[in-house]
C-alpha cells in the first residue's frame, strides 16, 4: 500500500472548493455564506467554530458565528433555513445531548446543512443513494469522516466514480 499524504490530498480538495467560489465569485455571484450556531459553552465546540472561521476565511466562503442560547437554537436555525443570504448551516454540538441534538440535526434544511447529518442525508448515506431525486436531483451531502476517507480513496486511485456502484472501490 503506498504511503498516503494526506496533507496534499485535502490541499487538493480545498483548491477544488477555491477555485469553484472564485468562478462563481467571478461570473457575478455572491460569496457562499455558512452560518455557524453556538449554544453551549463546551470548549471543544468554540474550538471548533474558531477553527470553521479560519478554514473559511482562507477558502473565500463568508462565515457568521451566531451564538444563541440553546431553548432558542430551534428558532434561529428556522430563521437561517428561510434566510436567502445563508447558504450553509452547521450547528457546533453537544447542545443538548441525546434525542433533543438528534432532533435539532433534521430542524435545518437539507438544503442548507454543510455536515449531511439531517435525517434525509443519513438515510441517503446508509443506502448508498448520491442524488436526491426529490430535490431536482440535488447531490446527496456525505457527513464529513466518510466524506474524507472518500477523497483519500480517489486520491490512491483506489475510488473510481465512473464504476457503477458497488465495484467502484478498487484494490491498490
Amino acid at each position: 500500500m503506498p504511503k498516503v499524504d494526506v496533507t496534499k490530498c485535502a490541499m487538493t480538495f480545498r483548491d477544488e472548493i477555491k477555485a469553484a467560489i472564485e468562478a462563481g465569485v467571478a461570473t457575478g455571484g455572491k460569496r457562499p455564506k455558512l452560518v455557524g450556531f453556538l449554544a453551549n459553552g463546551d470548549d471543544a465546540a468554540t474550538m471548533y467554530a474558531r477553527w470553521t472561521e479560519r478554514a473559511c476565511t482562507r477558502d473565500g466562503i463568508e462565515y457568521e458565528l451566531r451564538r444563541v442560547e440553546r431553548v432558542d437554537l430551534e428558532e434561529a436555525v428556522m430563521a437561517a433555513n428561510d434566510d436567502p443570504d445563508v447558504n450553509g448551516i452547521l450547528v457546533y454540538y453537544p447542545v443538548f445531548g441525546g434525542p433533543i441534538d438528534d432532533y435539532l440535526r433534521d430542524v435545518i434544511s437539507v438544503k442548507k446543512d454543510v455536515e449531511g447529518l439531517n435525517h434525509r442525508y443519513r438515510y441517503s448515506l446508509y443506502h448508498n443513494i448520491r442524488m436526491l431525486s426529490d430535490f431536482r436531483n440535488m447531490k446527496a451531502i456525505l457527513p464529513c469522516t466518510p466524506l474524507a476517507v472518500l477523497k483519500i480513496l480517489s486520491f490512491l486511485g483506489a475510488y473510481d466514480l465512473a464504476k457503477p456502484i458497488g465495484n467502484q472501490v478498487q484494490r491498490v
